[in-house]
């Protein structure tokens, strides 16, 4: 099975956030970037291998400024489940947020927001 079907099936398996980082870790991902305004996601290997996985969605417009707490309240929306993956993404745009990025790899495995005008990270709760 090729890395990207590994990742597909992460994602159809996981309970929660927590366990699809920890699957994700566990297929080998040491970190992902997801541009906000596609939902297109880079994966990187520790090997330097990189896996692509482009959506096929409208693109959202990003807000010109980054508003920390619209950010924290999407994340939050979406921990809770108040909110889908699709409608997360909009929040993140709404806020800002330009793409996003996850480490997953060594001590501190983190996801920082990233927008034209601030950033805010948060550790993955593992």
């Amino acid at each position: 099975m090729d890395t990207m079907q590994r990742i597909r099936n992460a994602y159809k398996m996981a309970r929660d956030y927590p366990s699809l980082m920890s699957m994700l870790i566990d297929i080998g991902v040491a970190s992902y970037t997801v541009d906000v305004a596609t939902s297109t996601v880079l994966y990187r290997m520790p090997e330097g291998e990189n896996v692509i996985h482009i959506s096929d969605v409208v693109p959202r417009e990003i807000a010109r400024s980054f508003n920390k707490k619209q950010v924290t309240q999407a994340i939050k929306d979406k921990r809770e489940d108040k909110i889908d993956y699709p409608v997360f993404m909009t929040e993140l745009a709404k806020s800002g947020v330009r793409f996003y990025e996850a480490t997953l790899n060594g001590i501190s495995k983190k996801v920082t927001y990233i927008g034209p005008d601030g950033h805010f990270e948060e550790r993955i709760p593992l």
